[in-house]
């Protein structure tokens, strides 16, 4: 069977052919490098924070707010893509968001003011908002259901591997050559992404190969069927716990290096390489749960268990240690607390994507996704300038960055608990619900 030409629309996995796995295992290999490429741009934020605000005299409310701008697009591209998903090949949707990164950087690398840099950001930030939905649509498209573990980890895993891999040179170009530098070294992967990904991009045969337009709903209303697809439990349990991650995510990519340069004294060069550190337990924490729930899976497990127990108790325990900072006073416990904390969070995305994939008919999976990411975008637009509001009114920086850890911590505890209390994909698959 081609791969060209899947099986019709609505045909169950189990009578879809399997696909040659290095063809699927080298579309995924590639989707991974989008997300290295995207996550890089989101620490490259980070990295630059200290100098930015030193040039263009930002207090840390004006930088949280330029971290924000990156999500603030992101979240009404997230919901088009929610219209356009059934429209429009993600394959080419993904495309034209990897040249979209790469000429958004433009203006970053020629700011003169914050306004340039805002607009920036802005422009980025809509051009990365499709592309969790899409990366995550793309990879499941060539796996069956109790084989996306694996593959959603990875994707994950590329804000470990931007960060572990590529940061630690990145925070050499910026020492070096100036902040400019970074967005600059971000635009042109970018564009060399791209230039494979039009080589390599396909479809596999699990999902819809190349979506036709479709009748809407009279008034433009939802049908009965998408209504319930969201507002069923798993969909709403994984939303919430998807959403607290992301807004800590948000406060890490944005807030880190200043953290470890002005909440625990480290020099600027220390602060830039420490950055990775919580990413490197991330890694391991991602290719383990996803393996783990790929072999429980396979091997008969329930996905209420599996996906909804297990990933929301990781939640939670995540949040713990970030609750615990406060009362840390010396820095090596603090970094391995945050380590911990963040290493761990970072999985959430292995149980909350594939458990929403699963309750959703693959016609529909990529807008369902989209609305995801587009709820873990309000959280980015929130937590940097929450963030940084915190950091101008306490008395002492550490005191600031302890106080949002403790609330973003403590958002997680919540999210985890909820997930595990109330995620059953099983239960609220389509053919379960009325």
């Amino acid at each position: 069977m081609s791969l060209e030409n899947p099986p019709a629309r609505h045909a169950p996995s189990t009578a879809v052919r399997a696909p040659s796995q290095v063809r699927a295992w080298t579309v995924t290999a590639v989707v991974v490098c989008a997300s290295v490429v995207v996550f890089l741009d989101k620490a490259v934020v980070g990295l630059v924070a200290s100098p930015v605000q030193k040039e263009f005299k930002l207090s840390a409310t004006a930088f949280g707010a330029i971290s924000s701008a990156s999500y603030l697009l992101l979240v009404v591209t997230c919901l088009t893509l929610g219209v356009l998903s059934d429209r429009f090949s993600p394959r080419v949707l993904l495309l034209a968001c990897g040249v979209m990164w790469g000429l958004g950087q433009v203006p970053a690398v020629l700011a003169t003011t914050a306004v340039m840099l805002v607009g920036s950001r802005l422009a980025v930030g809509a051009a990365e908002g499709p592309v969790v939905p899409l990366m995550h649509t793309i990879a499941y498209s060539w796996f069956p259901n109790d084989r996306r573990g694996l593959p959603a980890s990875l994707i994950t895993g590329g804000a470990a591997v931007a960060k572990i891999a590529l940061l630690p040179v990145m925070t050499v170009i910026v020492v070096g050559y100036g902040w400019r530098s970074g967005f600059l070294t971000v635009g042109i992967l970018a564009l060399a992404w791209s230039l494979v990904w039009r080589g390599v991009g396909r479809m596999g045969p699990y999902t819809v190969q190349e979506p036709q337009p479709q009748p809407r709903p009279a008034a433009g209303r939802p049908s009965p069927a998408w209504r319930r697809l969201l507002g069923n439990r798993t969909f709403l349990a994984a939303a919430l716990a998807y959403f607290a991650q992301n807004a800590l995510a948000s406060v890490i990519f944005t807030w880190l290096p200043s953290y470890f340069q002005h909440g625990l004294g480290l020099s600027e060069t220390a602060s830039g390489l420490l950055f990775s550190l919580p990413s490197a337990l991330g890694i391991v924490a991602l290719v383990l749960t996803g393996a783990f729930t790929d072999r429980r899976l396979a091997r008969g497990g329930n996905s209420r268990r599996v996906r909804g127990l297990t990933g929301g108790a990781i939640e939670a325990l995540a949040g713990c240690f970030l609750v615990l900072l406060p009362w840390i006073p010396s820095v090596l416990p603090a970094i391995t607390l945050l380590v911990l904390g963040y290493g761990l969070s970072v999985t959430v995305g292995t149980f909350t994507l594939p458990a929403v994939a699963e309750i959703t008919p693959a016609e529909h999976r990529g807008r369902v996704l989209a609305v995801l990411s587009a709820i873990g975008g309000v959280a980015g637009v929130v937590s940097p300038l929450l963030t940084g509001v915190i950091l101008d009114r306490s008395s002492t920086a550490k005191a600031g960055y302890d106080l949002a850890f403790l609330v973003f911590g403590g958002f997680m505890v919540l999210g985890g608990l909820v997930f595990a209390a109330l995620a059953d994909p099983v239960r609220d698959t389509p053919r379960h619900l009325p």
